[in-house]
């Protein structure tokens, strides 16, 4: 009798505990599927963002176009994606239980239970004309924790998610790691100054131009791909923030300065520093406005910095083969020669008693080709080696005016050629590049 009875308890307590806990699930899935905020945050219309941390520390965003800096405690950039991730979590935080919260003693009590009464951190989104605040209370087990918002008197038990990017995440990794992300077609002066060397580009209406160390020819092309380049270029992270003096870091002075000033006027400069570490190839960097001390690896310092000579045009001029006219060659050893373009073929004249005969189009083409388009291997500035010169070859347009003059030399010992046209600029060519630079080289022989 008694072991029926307590068989009969037993099963009366399991059916009760069956029931309680498909009671207890269906609330919670009811709950679950339903998100804290039904309307969640306008993620793309977000204009500002502010934290205000328990004990006092405020972290402040600020959208500029597709853009976010921190503007408090200081200025520094935001990675977009990390700043807009703050409303999408926000907005997918899913609810699983809440609690109505009194203006009496008993719902103040509750306040400070939930650890609403001093909050881990207060998040206040602004839009337009609206503003959203989102209080985070404490945190409970099976990563939930409690959550309201502003003149609501619910409390919603959600997923930590919010919680875990806020109070466990640094912060610096929101961080834009970007150091010039502005470079690029917008870009009106390059300047670039590693101890007492400086270089310095300006792109005026007819191109770019190197008007220190010497005043030359730009080269569109590989200042494009090194603004693109330096666009890319990134710090491997945030070291120290506000430092009482950069001297330390070799950022007081710095040991080099990149600076890109824009159309609009302003400019971004990154400050380069000492190796962190002796043997170190990293070095500390500076953005400046910003008090934060940055690591620089070897391949951001080598974006940054790179030879001056990357930045001349390598040809010989910047004339146009196709507006010469004519063109006087002056060998240093030989007799001087006129070609000139008679429609559709070219005539070599040495002096008006000798009379002009036609010459080989493909030989005249070939010389303009080297002096107009052909890229030389290497650039050196050095002044010109007048002992070695070859030629003087000046170029004429086709009204007879002078368009430039390109110098010519030879160094005997190598065998490799030069072009200079009075830029201090020596456009280093190969042993076989060998211009044409006797009427020989035309067919002509001189009696």
């Amino acid at each position: 009798m008694m072991k029926r009875l307590l068989v009969i308890w037993c099963l009366a307590c399991g059916s009760v505990l069956i029931w309680w806990m498909l009671r207890s699930e269906a609330t919670t899935v009811a709950l679950t599927d339903r998100r804290m905020m039904e309307d969640g945050i306008p993620q793309d219309q977000v204009e500002a963002i502010t934290l205000e941390y328990g004990g006092g520390r405020t972290l402040s965003f600020e959208r500029d176009g597709i853009m976010w800096r921190q503007v408090e405690p200081f200025a520094v950039g935001v990675d977009a994606f990390s700043a807009r991730q703050i409303a999408v979590v926000a907005s997918s935080l899913n609810a699983s239980d809440y609690v109505e919260i009194g203006d009496d003693d008993a719902g103040r009590a509750q306040m400070a239970r939930l650890g609403f009464d001093d909050p881990a951190v207060r998040v206040t989104w602004r839009w337009g004309d609206e503003t959203r605040v989102l209080i985070l209370g404490n945190r409970t087990l099976a990563g939930r924790a409690w959550a309201r918002l502003e003149g609501e008197r619910l409390a919603w038990l959600v997923d930590s998610a919010l919680h875990e990017r806020l109070l466990d995440m640094d912060s610096r990794l929101w961080r834009d790691r970007s150091l010039l992300p502005q470079a690029g077609v917008e870009t009106r002066v390059i300047e670039i100054e590693v101890g007492s060397a400086s270089v310095r580009l300006e792109n005026e209406l007819d191109g770019w131009e190197l008007t220190e160390p010497v005043a030359a020819r730009g080269d569109a092309g590989a200042i494009s791909e090194w603004l693109s380049e330096v666009s890319r270029a990134s710090t491997q992270g945030y070291l120290f923030d506000q430092p009482r003096s950069l001297e330390p870091f070799g950022l007081e002075p710095p040991v080099a300065v990149v600076r890109l000033t824009r159309r609009d006027g302003s400019a971004r400069s990154v400050l380069i520093g000492d190796p962190i570490g002796v043997g170190s190839t990293e070095r500390y960097g500076l953005v400046e406005g910003s008090p934060t001390i940055l690591r620089l690896d070897e391949d951001a310092q080598k974006a940054l910095v790179p030879s001056a000579a990357v930045f001349v045009d390598p040809t010989g001029t910047s004339v146009v083969r196709a507006d010469v006219g004519s063109i006087e060659v002056r060998p240093a050893n030989g007799s001087d020669f006129t070609l000139t373009r008679d429609f559709d073929r070219w005539v070599l004249e040495l002096d008006e008693e000798s009379g002009s005969v036609e010459v080989p189009r493909q030989a005249v083409e070939g010389l303009l080709g080297q002096l107009t388009s052909a890229r030389a291997s290497e650039i050196e500035f050095l002044e010109y080696p007048s002992e070695l010169e070859e030629a003087v070859v000046i170029l004429l347009g086709l009204d007879g005016l002078p368009l430039d003059t390109v110098r010519v030399i030879r160094d005997p010992n190598d065998g490799r050629w030069a072009l200079e046209n009075g830029d201090g600029v020596l456009r280093i060519f190969p042993p076989s590049f060998q211009p044409a630079l006797q009427p020989g080289n035309f067919g002509v022989v001189i009696p």
